[in-house]
């Protein structure tokens, strides 16, 4: 039986999700919540459409192909059909599908046009989200799949899923990269909604059973980039995990990760809203060094790009 997913978008010729030239799909649903969240739209699993107002160009060709709309060219999710006539009408691209259904077979004969790219760079396909591990079941038949065709494959994910999701990924996964927020429990929950006790079992299955994982510590200004967020983080690689990772790599702040926020609107009872971590600046390259060096007093390889 085919399992399916639903993708909400797919990069291709990606240089930062993996070794080498990639294709990176993009999953719907994540069961956390971090305040800084670069894919909001992504955090429920389910069919959607999506309005973005700054594309939107005011022609009132959606409201004549759907009477449904109110005067702000919303309605509640409850009264949408999800029958496209919105987006099909929509000359300006402001409405659109959140994401489209793939099955496996889909998955594969989107990649395989870009294999000789996957060949010559040491590149592949790459899992992301939303969180890719909640779709255990699909990932394992489409990665079996990949690796029938020997296309490298790597899943990016949060970890807050089952044991049982990532044992069922194991045996066709070349690489994890693997997100480490924050190691203080409660500071967990409070950022993301969760605490980290499965992420952090989950990383050390993975070490156990000798996977090769890439831990990636994405650097919010004033929630995960103290001093002493790298401290814990360093001796908890050294002395949890002995040291059994490819290497740590920092990820400075991106301010674009608010810029989905109040823009786009999905539902009038289901809205981004505003971004709740306004006015953040990236790391500079000097404080991407000091924490670099913590990690590296902790014999932690580790890489940042900016550096």
């Amino acid at each position: 039986m085919a399992h399916s997913a639903r993708i909400f978008d797919v990069k291709h010729f990606a240089v930062h999700d993996g070794p080498g030239i990639r294709t990176t799909f993009f999953l719907m649903g994540c069961p956390l919540r971090c305040l800084w969240c670069q894919n909001p739209e992504s955090q429920r699993d389910e069919d959607v459409i999506t309005f973005t107002q700054m594309k939107c160009i005011g022609c009132g060709a959606c409201a004549a192909a759907c009477s449904r709309l109110d005067q702000a060219l919303r309605l509640p999710r409850a009264q949408c059909t999800l029958c496209g006539s919105c987006v099909a009408a929509c000359h300006a691209g402001a409405r659109r599908f959140g994401s489209q259904t793939y099955t496996p077979q889909q998955v594969l004969e989107a990649a395989l046009p870009e294999q000789v790219f996957f060949d010559a760079s040491g590149g592949g396909v790459t899992f992301s989200g939303g969180e890719c591990l909640t779709h255990a079941a699909f990932l394992e038949e489409t990665l079996q799949l990949l690796k029938a065709h020997s296309i490298h494959t790597v899943l990016d994910t949060c970890g807050a899923v089952p044991e049982e999701a990532v044992l069922r990924t194991m045996p066709y996964t070349d690489l994890y990269l693997y997100d480490l927020k924050k190691m203080d429990p409660a500071l967990h929950r409070a950022y993301t909604g969760l605490d980290n006790r499965q992420i952090l079992h989950n990383l050390e299955l993975l070490c156990k059973r000798g996977a090769s994982v890439v831990i990636r510590v994405p650097l919010i200004p004033g929630y995960t980039d103290s001093p002493e967020d790298l401290h814990r983080i360093g001796a908890y690689i050294r002395d949890t995990l002995h040291g059994r990772i490819v290497r740590c790599e920092l990820l400075p702040y991106n301010k674009l990760a608010g810029s989905k926020y109040g823009n786009k609107t999905i539902w009038s009872d289901y809205t981004l809203g505003a971004y709740p971590l306004p006015e953040l600046e990236p790391q500079d390259r000097g404080q991407l060094a000091a924490l670099a060096d913590i990690l590296s007093s902790y014999q932690v390889p580790v890489f940042a790009e900016a550096l």
